[in-house]
C-alpha cells in the first residue's frame, strides 16, 4: 500500500517548523551548562579584568622611567614592593620608584607599564631595567576582555567549554537555558518479542542529547491500537518520536491513532530514506513518525525534527560543514525525491573525489559509518553526471 500522496521535503518542513511549541528552561550552575543551548542572553556582570592586572612577570614602574633604558645604559629604579596575585597594593608608584609583579598581579597606583623579568636585574633594592616600554606595555588593561553588559553567550547559542572560564571570571553562577524533554516509543511486535533489535531508540537518544534536550525511552510496544494510545497518553515529555508503524499500510498503526485522537500535520515526505516520516499533534503535543530503521531515522531526525526543534526553541539554524569535489560516476534521481546519497571521499591526482556509496534499503548501518558525507540530490533534479563538481555535508557534522 502506498501513500495517496507524499508532501515535498520544503514543505514538510515549513509546516514542522512553523508550529508554535514551548518547551521547557530552567536556571543551572554555569559550570554545568556546556553543551545546552541559551534560552536568553548571558550577559557579562562586570568589567573582565576589573582592575589593570600584569600581563607577565615583571616590574611595574612608571614607562617614562624606562625610555633611556637600554643594554648598555640600564636605567635604575628603587624597588618599594611585591605585589603577588590577590594581593591589594597600598603604596604608589611614583617616579624612580618600582615594584615586583608576577602574572595576574594588580597593577599599583601610579604604574602604567610593566618590564618583562628577563629584561632586568634585581639587585635588594635597587632594579636595573635594560628595556624601554611604552605606557600600558605588559598590562592587561581593567575591561580589555569583556565590559560589563557584553554579552557571553546570545539566546539560542550553544555553551561551549570555552564559554565556561568567562562565566567564571566575571561571576555568572547561574545561565538559563533550554531543557525540554523528547520522549521516544518504539512500536513493534517484533521488538517486544525480540525478534529484532532496537538500535534506533538508542541513536535517537544521543542525538537529542546533542541538542541539550532531556530525553526519555518509554519502551517497546506491540502493534496494538490501545496499546500505543495508552503509551502515549503516559508519555510527560514536551516532544514525542514513534518509531514504527510510520508507513501507509493497515498494519501501521501510528497514522490512524494520531488522526483518531488529534490531528495530522504531515505524513509521508518526498525524501529517501525518510519517506514514511509525518508530524502529528495530540493535546498540543508534536508526535514525530519515523522509520524505525537506523538510516531513515537518523535522516528523519538530522532534516525534518531537529530543524523544527531548533525553530521552536529559538535555537538557529545548524550551520553545516561542507566540502566540494568531483563525481566519479552517474548518480540519478529517478523517483523525483529528496535524496540523501552517502558517499565516500578521496584524493586523486590532486583533486578530491567523491564516490556514491552503493546501497539498499533505510537500515544499512554501515551506509553511515563507513561514510564521509551525504550528497543531497533536490527533488526537482534530475541527479548528476560523472565528473560533475558538487558538495557534500560532512558526515562528522551530521551526526
Amino acid at each position: 500500500m502506498e501513500f495517496k500522496s507524499l508532501t515535498p521535503y520544503g514543505e514538510a518542513l515549513k509546516l514542522a517548523s512553523g508550529l508554535s511549541i514551548h518547551g521547557r528552561s530552567e536556571y543551572i550552575p554555569a559550570a554545568e551548562s556546556s553543551g545546552l543551548y541559551c534560552a536568553e542572553d548571558v550577559t557579562s556582570p562586570h568589567d573582565f579584568p576589573e582592575i589593570d592586572r600584569s600581563a607577565v612577570d615583571g616590574i611595574a614602574l612608571r614607562f617614562e622611567d624606562s625610555l633611556s633604558a637600554s643594554r648598555s645604559n640600564p636605567v635604575t629604579l628603587t624597588v618599594i614592593g611585591q605585589v603577588r596575585i590577590g594581593d591589594d597594593p597600598e603604596f604608589s608608584i611614583d617616579r624612580g620608584e618600582c615594584a615586583v609583579v608576577f602574572t595576574g598581579s594588580p597593577i599599583p597606583t601610579g604604574a602604567n607599564a610593566v618590564v618583562m623579568m628577563e629584561d632586568a636585574f634585581i639587585d635588594g633594592k635597587i632594579a636595573s631595567i635594560y628595556k624601554q616600554v611604552k605606557k600600558f606595555q605588559n598590562i592587561s588593561r581593567s575591561g580589555e576582555d569583556l565590559r560589563a553588559g557584553d554579552i557571553i553567550v546570545r539566546s539560542g547559542q550553544r555553551i561551549m567549554p570555552w564559554h565556561i572560564p568567562a562565566f567564571i571570571e566575571t561571576g555568572v553562577e547561574k545561565v538559563h537555558v533550554f531543557r525540554s524533554e523528547l520522549g521516544i516509543l518504539s512500536t513493534g511486535t517484533e521488538l517486544v518479542e525480540g525478534v529484532v533489535k532496537n538500535s534506533s531508540a538508542p541513536m535517537l537518544k544521543a542525538l537529542a542529547s546533542n541538542l541539550g534536550l532531556r530525553s526519555v525511552f518509554y519502551g517497546n510496544v506491540a502493534d496494538e491500537k490501545g496499546e500505543i494510545l495508552s503509551k502515549i497518553n503516559e508519555m510527560k515529555s514536551d516532544i514525542i518520536i514513534i518509531t514504527g508503524g510510520s508507513g501507509p499500510s493497515s498494519q501501521d498503526l501510528v497514522h490512524d491513532i494520531i488522526e483518531e485522537n488529534g490531528k495530522i500535520v504531515f505524513h509521508g515526505v518526498r525524501m529517501k530514506p525518510g519517506r514514511t516520516t509525518g508530524l502529528g499533534i495530540i493535546n498540543g503535543k508534536p508526535i514525530f513518525m519515523i522509520s524505525g530503521l537506523p538510516v531513515a531515522a537518523l535522516i528523519a531526525f538530522e532534516n525534518i525534527i531537529e530543524p523544527a526543534i531548533r525553530s521552536w526553541f529559538g535555537m538557529g539554524s545548524k550551520v553545516r560543514r561542507t566540502k566540494k569535489g568531483f563525481l566519479t560516476r552517474s548518480i540519478f534521481n529517478n523517483e523525483n525525491m529528496r535524496m540523501f546519497v552517502r558517499v565516500r571521499m578521496f584524493e586523486e591526482d590532486g583533486k578530491m573525489m567523491i564516490d556514491p556509496m552503493r546501497t539498499t534499503g533505510s537500515g544499512v548501518i554501515n551506509s553511515v559509518i563507513s561514510a564521509d558525507g551525504y550528497l543531497v540530490i533536490e527533488e526537482n533534479s534530475e541527479g548528476y553526471p560523472e565528473g560533475a563538481e558538487v558538495e557534500i555535508i560532512e558526515i562528522g557534522d551530521c551526526l
